[in-house]
């Protein structure tokens, strides 16, 4: 250990590059980690959830006793992910920085293997340099290192075993550690089943052909591939075949309630010579433009790669393709990464494509593009330092648009302050919480976020349609899910911060996150809808929705959409009382009440009502950022008599909306 690390400090002196261009990259990938993507995508969550069921549990969501693949929303979700995130589990429980914490580990390392796997193969220094740099700049694996799609984790374990397989050039016993984790990727994605087996096959074919393999060695490699494959093996045969799972004490083969990897891939579902033309067209189009249209995969026009990297992998593939036609023995390193390259585009003839789907190739494709930038560096004077500056500019500008325009884009998509809300609701009642059918699955952030038992999902669990390729849970244990016209009383109703409120017949509070707010409800309940108020005949906008139309706004006041309490407008008054908004109507003679949601930064703004100058109610706003329901006591209307709405200002800012006259 000693020696190694002597070398590796006796390296960094020579040549500190790699070294520096590591820290740049692992710092892109660890910054703002935690909030950036904010909040928590659905696959996340449930794969971190399972993960922590297993761990503490020994069964996932669905009662499956340690299965080798989740069965998860019903079409299954691969597990290898969540066994290797317990550790992080274990250490700092279930949160989302724990069920990243894999992502960003393997993104770090793989830094590392692409950068040892070209000094391999390429004794300059300065490929190396460039291997380095253009994995640490990269926009495909920056934004996969950052959150927990399970799938990402099989590229990075192709590449770990290749890494294996180059060293065991030298010596032989290395190519058992690249069969075990060649046969291990199996686990982490369904597009493993068609890529690693031909990947494998293509591979012996290759190193026998170069005699860097013998014989023997293969036969004992494939054995040990057998026994690790077997169980995914069984897995696929049962859903393929509508068969009984098997249950042993080590371990589950569950079987789904309909397997996915059909959906997504043409040869298990019997269309090839049908869908390839298709899929392969689809998958050039990405190629070209670099996007698929997924914002959490690529943001445009940075693409997976750059638009400039395409010609570079271009150069690259033939400039490999001619080296290994040329030095076939000594070159059998760059063969495998040319056959790790023709196997992934065979993919895209039965797979239904996008960059998830197809991230296999996107290694030995950043391969290609630092063999091209090489090339052209060694023959084109400048080339490097202009090609070099390009891609740094285009790192520079796709690294703005990541930390700055990137999470507000992408919040939505990943319900951002959701997870806060849940937490929210549950603990401020001890009633039913109700949860809007706004968030896709939404159930599985409740078992994220208050770590609920398995075992008492399983007992009280009730769907919408059991059976299916994702089921909907409507409800379990004390949480119901789905759209709600009216809030019982000793509730609590979830819901994005843009739907209207809901019905209530009860005292309420509301309390307001970055995309959900929480309505708490208090008091008994008849458990019947309020009648209807009918609003002042003449009294108009009263949530802003319309702008200042019917308003009077004074200097310091004005209408927003910061924070709105429904809908998108609100008024807002800067702190000082001689700040004022206020709406001066007509009503019929009647008894009226005047109610208005209301948060402020401070005490002393006021809210009331009067007639002729005579004020008939007037109320206090509470000082305390989330929105309150102040309503005034009943007054009554004289036939045909000027009315008016006022608001003034105290010693905070002031928000006001949903602006109520009822009769």
């Amino acid at each position: 250990m000693s020696g190694i690390l002597k070398r590796v400090y006796n390296s960094c002196i020579h040549n500190p590059w790699p070294l520096l261009l590591f820290l740049l990259g692992a710092t892109v990938r660890i910054l703002y980690i935690t909030s950036i993507p904010p909040g928590l995508n659905q696959d996340e969550a449930s794969i971190g959830y399972d993960a922590y069921a297993i761990l503490h549990y020994g069964m996932d969501r669905n009662g499956v006793h340690l299965p080798i693949h989740l069965i998860a929303w019903g079409s299954g979700q691969n597990a290898l992910y969540a066994y290797l995130s317990m550790p992080f589990l274990l250490l700092f429980g279930l949160t989302p920085l724990s069920v990243r914490a894999l992502s960003l580990l393997m993104g770090l390392l793989s830094m590392l293997f692409f950068y040892l796997i070209i000094k391999r193969l390429s004794a300059s220094t300065r490929a190396g340099i460039a291997a380095m740099f253009f994995i640490a700049i990269n926009p495909w694996h920056i934004m996969m290192s950052r959150w927990a799609l399970e799938s990402n984790l099989f590229p990075t374990l192709i590449l770990i075993s290749v890494y294996f397989l180059l060293r065991s050039f030298a010596d032989p016993r290395w190519f058992f550690a690249f069969t075990g984790i060649l046969a291990l990727s199996l686990y982490a994605y369904g597009t493993a089943y068609f890529f690693v087996p031909l990947f494998a096959l293509g591979t012996a074919i290759l190193l026998l052909y170069s005699k860097v393999l013998k014989l023997r060695t293969l036969v004992w490699n494939a054995l040990l591939f057998a026994v690790v494959a077997l169980p995914i093996l069984l897995f696929i045969v049962i859903n393929h075949y509508s068969m009984q799972g098997i249950a042993t004490p080590v371990f589950t083969i569950p079987k789904l309630t309909m397997p996915r990897v059909e959906q997504i891939s043409s040869v298990f579902g019997g269309q090839l010579w049908k869908t390839a033309a298709d899929n392969f067209s689809a998958f050039s189009r990405l190629m070209y433009s670099g996007n698929d249209g997924l914002p959490w995969n690529s943001i445009s026009p940075y693409g997976y790669a750059y638009p400039i990297g395409l010609p570079f992998a271009l150069i690259g593939l033939i400039v490999l393709i001619h080296l290994w036609w040329t030095r076939r023995r000594e070159a059998a390193g760059v063969g495998v990464v040319l056959v790790w390259f023709l196997m992934a585009v065979l993919m895209a003839f039965i797979t239904t494509v996008n960059i998830n789907r197809i991230n296999i190739i996107f290694y030995p494709f950043i391969m290609l593009v630092t063999a091209g930038f090489v090339w052209l560096a060694g023959r084109v004077k400048g080339a490097a330092v202009l090609a070099g500056a390009v891609f740094v500019i285009m790192f520079v500008l796709f690294s703005n648009a990541y930390f700055r325009d990137f999470p507000g884009r992408i919040g939505p998509a990943f319900y951002d302050s959701f997870g806060e809300a849940v937490d929210y609701a549950s603990a401020q009642t001890s009633g039913e919480v109700y949860v809007t059918d706004e968030v896709n699955m939404p159930y599985i952030y409740v078992l994220f976020y208050e770590k609920i038992s398995p075992h008492e999902f399983q007992q009280s669990v009730v769907y919408s349609n059991p059976g299916a390729a994702f089921q909907q849970v409507t409800a379990f244990g004390r949480y119901r899910f789905g759209k709600l016209d009216m809030v019982p009383a000793n509730a609590a109703y979830i819901f994005g911060n843009s739907s209207p409120l809901p019905a209530v017949s009860t005292e309420y509070t509301v309390k307001r996150f970055a995309g959900y707010s929480v309505l708490l409800t208090t008091g008994k309940a008849d458990g019947l809808p309020a009648a209807p108020a009918a609003e002042a005949a003449e009294f108009l906008n009263g949530g802003f929705e319309e702008g200042t139309s019917g308003w009077s706004f004074s200097a310091g006041t004005g209408v927003a959409d910061n924070n709105p309490y429904s809908g998108s407008q609100l008024a807002y008054l800067d702190a000082g009382q001689d700040k004022s908004v206020s709406q001066t109507f007509t009503a019929e003679a009647g008894v009226y009440k005047l109610s208005v949601m209301a948060s402020s930064g401070g005490s002393g703004g006021k809210i009331g009502i009067r007639e002729d100058g005579t004020v008939l109610a007037e109320a206090e706003l509470p000082a305390g950022d989330d929105y309150r329901q102040i309503t005034l006591p009943a007054v009554t209307l004289e036939q045909g008599v000027q009315t008016e709405i006022y608001i003034t200002g105290g010693n905070g800012w002031i928000n006001i909306d949903e602006v109520r006259v009822e009769r």
